[in-house]
């Protein structure tokens, strides 16, 4: 039955064979140097159901636990103060064991331990059913172990397995390090986790994902890289575990006094070299000490790596969608950008039943202003003018740079009379803009006005309407 103590039945079937008083298997922990009871049955009220005892206090136990050897012995003293001593898993009160066997279970895997009441000692056949139970017990140890292992694999299989799916389901990489962080905190059974940032040649980093529970106050700001524990890790580029924080001292805050998290558990963090420069930290933090193994870490570190080239993969795939979408020099939308959301917003418009107000606004003449002026202050003129439209528009409204000198304005759920006082705002701000540049040259503005449902209920039929629009405007061609 799943939960059911391996040891338990092999330890019942040896007692109640050899008629003794106290069967007990211990198991030693190499972490804690700690002798833990695995298995027991006892005729006796003084052993407690649980007992950890270090090897330095563990009697007899440690004899056989660091010899090696097996220990007989056939009479023991009756003086209670003396057999705590011998065997201190005891509590005080017990006395009149005549005879015990403690012999080792492996290479120093633990201690098989059997005592009696009823004869001074145990035969040689009861010493060879003791020892083969012993290699029994010991052979169970090493299939646990494995079994063990086998969870711990398919634990972190899984673990990676979930977080290599949701990378490629389509999701933000903001939601993605959200559910990242709080997958690892989950898997390593840590109560708290986050994801931090320090940008190449920054002194200080940002907290930017992590779980819910985390005061929000501490996201994305800035915290120096020279105070907390956190800090540390950022400035020496190195991992960090503290297995047991002390609430008692001052240096054993995360990211800054005060900060509101719990300061007596464990606290692991892990740093990674991206190939942009930054440096990417994942720490968790658990209310109570926790330990580890060798393959949580591994698990961590292979994460941290896929981690680091998922986010490089997040950005330059950002950066690649803003050049497709962005004019590189007013950050306005392209003119393949533009045209996609007039399409989107015809399709939801569609829908929805809403109209939306297309416009296209024109400045002339351009070809003076090419011959006398050099690229880049036309450039920096035009990013200039883009600013300052986009100030004077709502939010909402979507603003393009279809040529040069044409730019786009879409304006969804807006009817025509709806637009038509801040379009008269954009020519009285396009021409006033350029003619205080150009001294002595008349600038002209001339724009086209569509209207859906208006005007059209067809892209097809909008756009060449607009332009058609546009140039019958008083715009002078050159």
């Amino acid at each position: 039955m799943q939960g059911a103590n391996p040891y338990q039945s092999l330890v019942s079937l040896l007692s109640n064979v050899l008629e003794a008083y106290t069967t007990a298997f211990f198991i030693f922990e190499s972490r804690s140097r700690q002798l833990h009871l695995a298995a027991s049955q006892s005729l006796s009220r003084h052993l407690p159901e649980t007992v950890s005892l270090s090897v330095e206090q563990s009697g007899i136990l440690a004899q056989v636990l660091k010899v090696g050897q097996t220990i007989h012995i056939e009479k023991l003293p009756e003086v209670s103060a003396s057999l705590t001593n011998t065997v201190p898993f005891y509590r005080e009160g017990e006395s009149y064991i005549k005879g015990l066997f403690a012999v080792p279970v492996g290479d120093g895997s633990g201690v098989l331990y059997v005592d009696t009441k009823y004869g001074w000692g145990f035969n040689d056949k009861q010493q060879k059913w003791i020892k083969e139970v012993a290699d029994v017990l010991h052979e169970i140890m090493q299939k646990e172990e494995q079994l063990h292992q086998q969870e711990d694999c398919n634990r972190i299989l899984q673990f990676w397995w979930r977080l290599d799916e949701a990378a490629y389901q389509g999701i933000s990489p903001e939601d993605y390090c959200t559910l990242a962080v709080s997958e690892c905190a989950q898997f390593l059974g840590t109560d708290y986790g986050f994801l931090a940032l320090r940008e190449v040649g920054k002194p200080h980093y940002r907290l930017f994902a992590s779980t819910p529970n985390t005061p929000r106050n501490l996201m994305h700001q800035p915290f120096p890289t020279n105070r907390g524990l956190a800090g540390w890790i950022f400035r020496n580029r190195k991992p960090l575990l503290v297995a047991k924080l002390n609430p008692d001292t001052s240096e054993h805050f995360l990211f800054a006094p005060g900060e509101g998290l719990p300061h007596q558990g464990s606290f692991w963090a892990i740093p990674s070299e991206m190939a942009l420069g930054h440096t990417l930290g994942l720490m968790v933090l658990s209310r109570s000490p926790i330990e580890w193994d060798q393959d949580h870490q591994t698990a961590m570190t292979h994460l941290m790596h896929f981690f680091s080239l998922y986010l490089e993969k997040s950005a330059i795939q950002e950066e690649y969608e803003h050049l497709r979408t962005y004019d590189a020099t007013t950050s306005l939308l392209n003119a393949y950008a533009f045209e996609g959301r007039v399409e989107k917003t015809l399709t939801s418009s569609m829908q929805e039943s809403t109209p939306f107000t297309l416009a296209l606004l024109q400045i002339e003449p351009w070809r003076t202003i090419s011959t006398h002026v050099p690229p880049k202050i036309t450039r920096r003129w035009q990013r200039k003018l883009a600013g300052l439209m986009c100030e004077e528009l709502a939010p909402e409204v979507l603003v393009g740079l279809v040529t040069e000198n044409r730019f786009g304005f879409l304006f969804p759920d807006a009817a025509s009379h709806d637009t038509r006082q801040y379009l008269s705002r954009m020519v009285e701000l396009a021409r006033d803009f350029f003619t205080a540049r150009m001294k002595g040259v008349r600038m002209h503005v001339g724009i086209g006005v569509v209207n859906y449902p208006q005007d059209g209920t067809r892209s097809e039929e909008l756009w060449p309407l607009a332009y058609s629009r546009l140039y019958s405007s008083p715009i002078p061609r050159e």
